[in-house]
């Protein structure tokens, strides 16, 4: 770790001389130049900023660190109660259209599951479904308010699929492997130079998990009709299954619990 540049982002982002930029996550993500470097920094906020998450971070850089698309890790820390990430600022702009990153995005997936192993400890294993599987009821009680009044079709749905959902995930999940797992994979995570290099970027939840939570959240967010839209398009369904198959060798058959999985990734926490 470099401590001297650490300390000099910290000190930018304090000051506001950092470029803050828009995201719609609790954590805060900033570019500044240090020398001749063009810096990304997230901040997390207190509340995930643990030793764990950092210990996650660190072992997913780990295991990433060649694969082109894949930004290397270059300071983090917990400074005070944040947690500093740094990496090198990708260039480039999100591609257009679900069309136009479906292929990158299953090679994504690929190079994942490929990057898998037991951590070890289970306080490094976990994806967005984990709280609702391990304890359904308690999370459900949690959300109520939540869900009063407008919200009352998610509840509803949420009660008629859970037993479905919590099946299908017992289905999909590998006991004694775990997968790199990025935890929000979609297109705008993807950053593509002018020269055509792609990298994946907002590491944040970056972790293991025992089945394929990325999988399952990448459908939603890659073959609904528009963003927003949960509603999903049944062309880019059936092209997006037939690449995964094709690259993961993922079962057809488990394309219901799939989506099913991916849709608790909406559920409230």
């Amino acid at each position: 770790m470099n401590e001297a540049r650490l300390r000099r982002v910290v000190a930018a982002v304090d000051s506001g001389r950092a470029q803050a930029l828009d995201g719609r996550g609790v954590n805060r993500s900033f570019r500044l130049v240090d020398g001749d470097r063009h810096l990304s920094v997230k901040v997390h906020c207190a509340s995930r900023s643990t030793d764990a998450q950092l210990l996650r971070i660190r072992r997913i850089d780990a295991l990433l660190r060649g694969i082109p698309w894949y930004p290397c890790l270059m300071d983090a820390a917990l400074v005070g109660s944040r947690l500093v990430v740094i990496r090198p600022f990708a260039p480039g702009a999100p591609p257009h259209g679900a069309l136009q990153h479906v292929g990158r995005l299953v090679g994504v997936l690929g190079d994942l599951a490929d990057h898998g192993f037991d951590p070890g400890s289970e306080e490094l294993v976990g994806d967005y479904a984990t709280p609702w599987l391990s304890g359904w009821e308690r999370e459900r009680q949690a959300v109520v308010p939540v869900l009063a009044g407008e919200r009352g079709d998610l509840a509803q749905a949420i009660d008629e699929h859970g037993a479905a959902l919590r099946a299908g995930a017992a289905r999909l999940t590998c006991a004694k492997r775990a997968m790199a797992y990025h935890g929000d994979l979609h297109g705008r995570n993807f950053i593509v130079s002018s020269r055509g290099q792609l990298t994946v970027i907002d590491w944040d939840e970056a972790g293991f998990s025992r089945r394929p939570a990325d999988v399952g959240k990448a459908l939603w967010l890659s073959c609904r009709r528009e963003r927003g839209d949960f509603v999903l398009d049944a062309d880019a369904v059936q092209d997006f299954l037939a690449r995964v198959h094709a690259r993961m060798r993922l079962p057809y058959p488990h394309a219901g619990d799939l989506a099913l999985l991916g849709g608790s990734g909406s559920f409230p926490r």
